[in-house]
């Protein structure tokens, strides 16, 4: 493999892979970071609540959204075996494109097998998302009465909020190996494509967690949130 394309694959796998724990460390100024607490609040809300059929349809949304990105991923998945099992005829049918420059057919084979194991990952991960959402639904559905737990509301609500983020952190992780499969397509059109695609879509994947008016309006309206409910618990 030429250096220009290692450097570049080499930066994508760093993009890719080191994005979540990056967003990490930004604490709760990230949107995925609060809203663990923002979920927490939800779940202590639904166990003050007899009526919880719009909690349940909110987390059927959810469910529903995951089974839909992962049955997706799996015809993308599809398509994309059968083409590496036809490269003869789309290879060259992609660099006739006239902006894919011809590569050695084994680099022009990494190139799809790289989109292909992110869709395979993302795959995987929604898939594991469902079955946590599963888990989370069960205990949902389980939860007694605040008033038959007493002091213990706000740690059942702490767990629960905690399996509910840990599926949507997966599901996260699933969409986004959508958007890491678009910027690795762009490999096709050579090294300078993808390095640029990898850092362009980290950075509006920052600045959409941090900096964007979104991010903003969400930071003021989970501070509101939680107070009212830390006013509860006085």
């Amino acid at each position: 493999m030429p250096a220009w394309d290692f450097a570049a694959l080499a930066l994508f796998c760093l993009m890719w892979l080191g994005y979540e724990p990056a967003i990490g460390l930004a604490g709760v100024h990230s949107i995925n970071t609060g809203m663990r607490s923002v979920r927490v609040a939800w779940m202590a809300s639904l166990l003050r609540r007899d009526n919880r059929i719009t909690d349940s349809t909110l987390i059927g949304h959810v469910m529903h959204s995951t089974s839909f990105f992962a049955s997706t991923s799996l015809i993308a998945i599809g398509a994309l075996i059968s083409a590496l099992g036809g490269l003869d005829r789309v290879q060259p049918a992609v660099e006739a494109l006239g902006f894919v420059p011809p590569v050695p057919r084994m680099l022009f084979t990494i190139k799809v097998a790289l989109v292909l194991a992110v869709l395979v990952h993302g795959f995987f991960r929604l898939t594991w998302a469902i079955r946590q959402i599963n888990y989370t639904i069960a205990l949902v559905g389980a939860a007694p009465a605040a008033s038959a737990l007493g002091d213990q509301v706000s740690d059942l609500a702490e767990a629960l909020g905690g399996m509910l983020t840990a599926a949507l952190v997966t599901f996260n992780d699933g969409i986004r190996s959508y958007y890491f499969a678009l910027a690795a397509l762009a490999w096709l059109l050579g090294p300078l494509a993808l390095a640029l695609a990898s850092l362009l879509l980290t950075a509006v994947m920052v600045w959409r967690q941090l900096g964007s008016p979104v991010a903003t309006q969400f930071q003021h309206a989970a501070a509101l949130t939680l107070r009212a409910h830390a006013r509860l618990k006085e």
